[in-house]
């Protein structure tokens, strides 16, 4: 665990992972939050996704523009607006939805919610990268740095809906006995607790020493396509296309799964099966960040996916739930450290001030990829054998993912800057003629006689 002693003693770096931690806790709370309060209120689950849907959609439409403004003005300056903005629009939200407002007017709050989402991952790995360049003399430790990105992220997912759940057991009889309703005083109460620890968390990591010394372009921010001119960023870009699809298609396979083998206790089965995966996760997260690896990341980013397509394809394979739990952990560990190559990778190929904007497009990439995934495997579980298919369109998508490392160009080094132009060179002065010089012999003796004169 030396790399991490190493990490934490970076000026800095305690308040960028336990506040970073606070700062994105409610991401583990507020999709299951506000899919449970919509169907309360509404009655439908078609509803509760819509709503869940816009939010992220929105988020993913608009991130890069936050990572831009980032880039441009700060992030310490920009985090804040974006996360006060956020706090606010989650609460009017949630008013809206308990007010029973039309579904048009929830999906409109919704999208000025998800658009006014703070990009906090991004400036983290962007601060991250900063910390631990060559210039600073930390290089040794960037790899535990995004490693530990990495794993305090999946730990948000599994500590995320721990905390959903206490508030549904404290808020249900709290609502009874007000008459408020007990199935919505818990949800509620859990989206107040996120908004407070988004909005809240946010502002402090974002006002933090190492978040204001991230560098900012000013009015030499990045244009046009900004960090997407980089060939490498593109190849990353359809990796993770790849890896957002399987997870957000994985989890709806697993839960088919139970369906068919658990019976009435598959609800439950799904959640433990999916916090084994992210446990996973996190351990091997942990494991990669503490050791040394030598060699090119661009192999290394290559393997790790070809191990997660072929854990996807495994879990075809397994007879019942304990055997896939088991194998779950197993393929689980493949996760943060493929998650933390890919940062690093990022990293190297695009120029520090475009950091911000180049990890707000691997969001947009996630979550609308993720969507997507989710939404087709949910038509391919309905068939018979679903979850086997679902599984296999996981493992299918990771795999086209390992062709695209394995076929592109990952780790090509960040275009260099433009050079200055320099000022045109002013024209040489003619050469003296005969008629010039008497001239100027004419003019020095008038100016010497007059200054004589003044001097007098």
């Amino acid at each position: 665990m030396a790399q991490y002693a190493r990490l934490w003693r970076v000026p800095g770096a305690p308040l960028l992972l336990v506040g970073g931690v606070v700062a994105r806790l409610g991401q583990g709370v507020t999709v299951l939050a506000w899919l449970l309060l919509v169907k309360e209120t509404t009655g439908g689950f078609s509803e509760a996704g819509l709503v869940g849907a816009t939010i992220s959609l929105a988020t993913a439409a608009t991130a890069p523009v936050a990572g831009r403004l980032a880039d441009r003005y700060g992030a310490g300056r920009v985090l804040p607006l974006y996360a006060a903005a956020y706090a606010a629009l989650q609460l009017v939200l949630l008013a809206a939805v308990l007010a029973r407002l039309p579904l048009g007017v929830l999906c409109g709050v919704a999208a000025l919610s998800g658009a006014a989402f703070p990009a906090i991952s991004p400036a983290l790995r962007a601060a991250w990268t900063t910390l631990t360049n060559e210039e600073s003399g930390r290089g040794g430790v960037r790899q535990a740095a995004m490693a530990a990105e990495s794993t305090l992220f999946e730990l948000v997912f599994v500590v995320g809906p721990l905390l959903f759940s206490a508030f549904m057991l404290l808020g249900t009889p709290l609502g009874e006995a007000l008459g408020t309703g007990g199935g919505t005083a818990g949800p509620a109460a859990a989206l107040v607790f996120a908004s407070l620890c988004t909005g809240f968390g946010t502002f402090v990591v974002a006002r933090g020493q190492a978040m204001r010394a991230l560098p900012s372009g000013g009015t030499k921010g990045a244009r046009g396509i900004g960090p997407l001119r980089e060939p490498a960023l593109r190849m990353l870009l359809l990796c993770a296309a790849g890896i957002a699809f399987s997870f957000g298609g994985s989890p709806v396979a697993i839960a088919a799964y139970t369906k068919a083998h658990d019976g009435a206790s598959a609800e439950s089965v799904t959640g433990i099966l999916i916090a084994v995966w992210s446990i996973g996760s996190a351990a091997a997260g942990l494991w990669y960040g503490s050791r040394t690896f030598r060699g090119s990341l661009g192999r290394r980013f290559l393997a790790l996916l070809a191990a997660l397509a072929a854990g996807y394809a495994v879990w075809a394979l397994m007879p019942n739930s304990y055997a896939l739990g088991a194998v779950l952990f197993v393929s689980g560990a493949v996760i943060a450290p493929a998650l933390t190559v890919e940062a690093e990778l990022v990293s190297r190929v695009v120029p520090e001030r475009m950091l911000n904007e180049a990890y707000t497009w691997l969001t947009t990439v996630n979550l609308s990829m993720a969507a997507l995934g989710s939404a087709v495997t949910g038509v391919v579980v309905d068939r018979p054998d679903g979850h086997m298919w679902g599984f296999l369109a996981a493992a299918a998508a990771t795999a086209v993912a390992a062709v695209v490392a394995a076929t592109g160009t990952l780790e090509a080094p960040a275009s260099p800057e433009p050079a200055p132009t320099a000022p045109p060179a002013a024209p040489a002065p003619p050469a003296p003629t005969a008629r010039t010089a008497r001239t100027a012999r004419t003019a020095r003796t008038a100016r010497t006689h007059h200054g004589t004169e003044s001097d007098g």
